[in-house]
């Protein structure tokens, strides 16, 4: 007989939801029990600004810097209005095909809107070949107030209620006034973000109206001066693999020199580390906090079965920042040499990993689902993409954009595990794969395995991952927000239909410049099509076969325009 699992949810930019074996049924959550807000929302969801995409060809400007004015310019054709009064330069950037791309932030009197970003892409000539983004015509036309009536701090106060929030915080609350549009309205709120530990770690995002101090809207976006000397180093990983580590060790007074050595990398350049931390299978502590105690011994082999789960940490870390660095030329997570920080033995038994936006976590598996999850470097590469989603597009963690967020890591730890079309084959514990369960999802067949019961009844009954549009699944906020990790396997499918025509390394690059180039927080499955074909035109030419290849996939999934 099948043994059914039970998978804890976790309320993150997690590598998986709740459930994942045939009839297992999902743990209540915290989400479940706080995001009173999202139960009364219809199913699905209605994007609220005007996604815009439009290739503007042979419309030269001297500057880039007059991007706004140019979009004033042709607000007729882009369908938009008063936007030299509304748009504010966010930031610009210039990429390996001479192509510059300015990136604008829609205000209303300096406050800014939620999601409704635009970019201007100018060619290496400096005439613009595309224009994309989310604008609301409704807001810039609009009379609205935005002098708040309520204070931050009383802001800070409500947000922390509204999702049980510990009284310790393991990062410091952010609070920022922002306009969200909501349901056909516009609100003026407080924008109150939360990080905290614990056996339900959370990284939530608590809209708060800045007039009458009702909670409007809430998700959960946790995606998670010693003189150091480098040394290599050796280890054994969770599953028996040799690996070769590049360490750290540093004078002890009263020892001979290089008596300690640590599991961090300073051997990088222009990189500021990358380190791998225990939380001695603690949730949270007064003692504890991420990241937890820097992995330490004295001698440079790594060998323990405690240590192993380290050792793949670390051991991976560096492989996904070789990818990036070697394929896409980007220096660690952000782009500019941010650290790389993995923390391993998260809690008890814990069945997940995280990116909480500042640092990757792993738990240990509970030994019957998963074993340590730091043994998988597609789970590694998952993860630290979601940071470098963090850092580019920024796609928001709910609907359609979180589902291309889990998309985007789902096939990037594919393309850095590059053996295979599966995501998490090497975290499987024994008695899972005895039951049929070899990873937690399929690129090339999504329909392998099943979805948790409780999302059944809102796709098309077969309770299967899905594989084409005509599967999406209208799933409410409350669970999984939104879908995430269910209707991720549509793009993941595109992905997979894509690479087997023009191989692993041109996929990477086309989606690697939809995320960064491209997509912006609010995008849909429809703006994602626009995005890659756009990339693949970009970096292969117009009437390529690699553009054709990517319409070819996406046409696949049912994604057609």
């Amino acid at each position: 007989m099948n043994k059914k699992f039970v998978i804890p949810m976790v309320l993150s930019t997690a590598l998986f939801t709740s459930t994942f074996a045939a009839g297992t049924v999902g743990a209540v959550s915290q989400e479940d029990r706080v995001n009173h807000v999202s139960e009364n929302h219809a199913q699905g969801w209605k994007q609220q600004n005007r996604p815009v995409f439009e290739k503007i060809k042979h419309i030269t400007t001297k500057d880039t810097a007059d991007a706004v004015k140019f979009i004033e310019q042709n607000e007729s054709q882009l369908n938009i209005k008063n936007a030299g009064k509304s748009l504010k330069v966010k930031g610009q950037d210039k990429d390996d095909l001479g192509m510059t791309h300015v990136r604008l932030q829609q205000t209303k009197n300096g406050v800014p809107v939620e999601d409704a970003e635009m970019v201007v892409h100018y060619n290496k000539d400096g005439a613009v070949e595309t224009v994309n983004g989310s604008y609301n015509n409704e807001i810039a036309e609009s009379n609205m107030s935005t002098s708040p009536q309520l204070s931050a701090e009383s802001a800070l106060e409500t947000a922390k209620k509204a999702v049980s929030a510990p009284e310790q915080m393991d990062y410091a609350p952010k609070t920022e006034l922002v306009i969200l549009p909501f349901e056909n309205q516009h609100y003026l709120t407080y924008k109150v973000n939360l990080n905290f530990l614990g056996e339900n770690p959370g990284n939530w995002f608590v809209f708060v109206d800045a007039k009458t101090g009702e909670v409007i809207d809430q998700y959960n976006g946790l995606m998670h001066t010693d003189q150091f000397k480098p040394a290599t180093g050796s280890g054994i990983g969770v599953k028996g693999d040799h690996r070769t580590l590049h360490i750290s060790h540093k004078n002890v007074a009263g020892s001979n020199e290089g008596s300690t050595f640590y599991l961090q990398d300073n051997s990088h350049e222009n990189l500021e580390g990358i380190s791998t931390y225990d939380f001695k299978n603690q949730w949270r502590s007064s003692t504890v906090q991420l990241p937890g105690e820097l992995f330490a011994a004295k001698n440079a082999s790594w060998k323990s079965d405690y240590e192993r789960a380290g050792v793949d940490a670390h051991y991976n870390s560096e492989k996904v920042y070789h990818y990036y660095k070697d394929q896409h030329g980007r220096n660690s997570i952000d782009g500019n040499g941010m650290p790389i920080v993995s923390t391993v033995h998260y809690g008890e038994d814990y069945n997940n990993a995280f990116w909480n936006g500042y640092q990757m976590t792993y738990g240990d598996g509970d030994g019957e689902f998963f074993i340590p999850l730091s043994a998988g470097l597609d789970v590694a590469a998952h993860e630290m993409t979601h940071g470098v989603t963090t850092h580019s597009a920024g796609l928001k963690y709910r609907f359609e954009s979180g589902a291309l967020n889990e998309a985007f890591s789902d096939i990037f730890g594919a393309l850095v595990d590059g053996d295979d079309w599966e995501m998490g084959e090497d975290i499987m514990a024994p008695d899972a794969l005895a039951s049929g369960r070899e990873s937690l999802r399929s690129l090339s067949n999504p329909n392998k395995y099943p979805v948790g019961a409780s999302y059944v009844r809102y796709g098309d009954g077969r309770g299967l991952y899905p594989k084409h549009m005509n599967e999406f699944y209208k799933l409410p906020l409350y669970l999984d927000n939104g879908g995430v990790h269910i209707n991720s396997s549509i793009i993941n499918h595109a992905a997979y239909l894509t690479g087997t025509q023009i191989g692993k390394e041109k996929l990477g690059k086309i989606y690697y410049r939809a995320l960064t180039v491209y997509l912006t927080p609010d995008s849909n499955f429809s703006q994602a099509r626009a995005a890659l074909i756009q990339s693949a035109v970009d970096l292969f030419g117009e009437n390529s076969t690699e553009v054709k290849a990517t319409e070819d996939g996406l046409n696949g999934v049912g994604i057609t325009q």
